[in-house]
């Protein structure tokens, strides 16, 4: 998925080879695995490419949105109502750690994130978006505001560090924190009902 990559192994991987047209979910794994060549084969113009990624930049971009959050006060987050994108679980995981940290915070639902939506909240510092992380890490530097992400505002509240490696973890079992889909802690219960005997 393009929110989500597994960390491949660099000792038993030589390179990663992606057989597509688009780069959205090429990216992610590149992302996830950066010291692993990538190379793209599009089955439609029939070339084959070495692909790269600028990890640099989108580090630096993404430190800074940080910065501005560690130094704000009021917080817009934006619970995403396209399809199922929205997590009333992590949105419950950002307000209590918000709340925890005395920030205020105002919650607003849209099926889809631009400038002109966010314009009439002048009084939010940073906005943290629950839809996919990509929408900031690939276009939140073109918005006038910060657009973190729920990872990024836990390294704004110093409840995880920043990692050298940006977690491409969404929708994985296996996730670093909260802020994710299927961590532990956003499972659902399941009762288990016990079997009657015939």
């Amino acid at each position: 998925l393009g929110c989500t990559s597994p960390k491949l192994p660099p000792d038993s991987v030589d390179s990663i080879v992606y057989l597509a047209d688009g780069r959205f979910h090429l990216e992610s794994m590149m992302i996830s695995n950066p010291t692993i060549p990538a190379y793209m084969y599009n089955p439609y113009d029939k070339k084959f490419t070495k692909e790269s990624y600028d990890h640099s930049k989108m580090q630096a971009l993404r430190k800074e949105a940080i910065c501005c959050g560690v130094k704000a006060n009021t917080f817009g987050i934006i619970f995403g109502t396209l399809g199922r994108q929205g997590s009333h679980a992590i949105l419950n995981q950002l307000i209590t750690q918000l709340e925890n940290n005395g920030k205020s915070h105002v919650v607003i639902a849209l099926s889809e994130i631009t400038q002109e939506k966010l314009d009439p909240y002048e009084e939010i510092d940073v906005f943290v978006q629950t839809s996919c992380p990509r929408l900031s890490i690939d276009w939140g530097s073109q918005f006038n505001k910060p657009l973190l992400t729920p990872y990024e505002l836990s390294v704004v509240l110093d409840t995880i560090k920043w990692q050298s490696v940006y977690p491409m973890d969404f929708y994985a079992n296996d996730s670093l924190g909260p802020w994710t889909v299927k961590n532990i802690e956003n499972r659902p219960v399941t009762k288990q009902t016990s079997k009657q005997k015939l």
